[in-house]
């Protein structure tokens, strides 16, 4: 056999086992940081969170599960709290990475006392609902805008609707209002949502002697292999530049998982002439209402009732 031609023998077998790394590399990545979340985390419900799960007992009987089908297929469910004596305004409210609807109690409670029934979604991969993949706001948006669609059946043209996310699912809120929403959609409220995919996963690895871009590379080739789209498109600021509904951002100062620049882009890019921030001094990620929860109800409590109305 020619020289040349072991040579690209060699050549080729070497690519080959490379490209089987990384490929094996990607999907290892993109299962770890976006697989399937069965279960809650174990500290979502701490104090530290300041939720209180005694509160789903005393909502039990008004409490039933609700379903959509997501536009890929798989099925999506959400708990729908009721009162008893029917409601024509709506919250609804999206949970974080990895977190579930019942880590949204805080806010619904306050938004239930005020006469609001709530929509709590569990996201794609979390929970209850169905899905592989993590939708990192990204997807989500396509499943909350069909939430909102949902209400809007159950209820009638004449219903008021807020949305309010935490986390991922404060990007995915923001990414609806940008998304030309219905009329029925009156405020949305984004609590420490990021900014875009890109700068999650580089804040994620801000630490690391490598390069940002390299350090993610594995995991933006499992994004692009299983989830067919590039977390370099995935931003939510041109969506908040489309914004025309009011807004309300909130964010802890101290939070180090999606830093407080995150809220402060996605508030400075927003492009309704009806927007507010409020910067919670010292709280961590999704902990700004249990730092602060008095003013957190006056500051929510007032925005709603301004912009939903009676």
């Amino acid at each position: 056999m020619q020289v040349w031609m072991i040579a690209l023998i060699v050549i080729a077998c070497v690519v080959a086992f490379f490209a089987l790394l990384v490929f094996g590399g990607a999907l290892l990545a993109v299962n770890i940081v976006l697989g399937r979340r069965s279960r809650e985390t174990s500290n979502v419900f701490s104090d530290k969170y300041g939720i209180d799960l005694g509160w789903f007992d005393e909502v039990k009987n008004r409490t039933e599960t609700i379903e959509i089908v997501a536009y890929d297929g798989i099925k999506l469910r959400a708990l729908h709290i009721k009162h008893e004596d029917g409601a024509h305004r709506v919250a609804v409210l999206q949970h974080g990475y990895c977190a579930s609807p019942r880590a949204m109690q805080p806010y619904a409670k306050i938004l239930f006392d005020k006469g609001y029934d709530i929509v709590m979604p569990s996201a794609r991969a979390h929970g209850m609902s169905e899905g592989k993949y993590i939708g990192m706001a990204w997807l989500d948006r396509f499943d909350f805008s069909r939430w909102v669609k949902r209400v809007i059946e159950l209820y009638g043209e004449s219903v008021k609707i807020a949305v309010m996310g935490v986390s991922m699912g404060g990007a995915t809120v923001v990414a609806l209002a940008g998304m030309q929403p219905p009329p029925q959609v009156k405020c949305v409220i984004d609590d420490c949502g990021f900014s875009s995919q890109r700068e999650i996963f580089y804040s994620c690895v801000r630490k690391a002697p490598l390069p940002k871009r390299l350090c993610v590379m594995p995991l933006a080739l499992g994004i692009r292999l299983k989830c067919g789209y590039s977390y370099l498109d995935a931003d939510i600021v041109p969506f908040a530049q489309k914004m025309d509904i009011p807004a309300l951002f909130i964010h802890g100062t101290a939070d180090a998982f999606v830093p407080c620049e995150h809220g402060k882009k996605l508030y400075e890019a927003c492009g309704s002439s009806d927007k507010s921030i409020y910067l919670v001094e010292g709280a961590e990620h999704v902990a700004a209402y249990s730092h602060d929860k008095e003013e957190y109800k006056k500051r929510l409590s007032e925005f709603v009732d301004r912009t939903v109305g009676e």
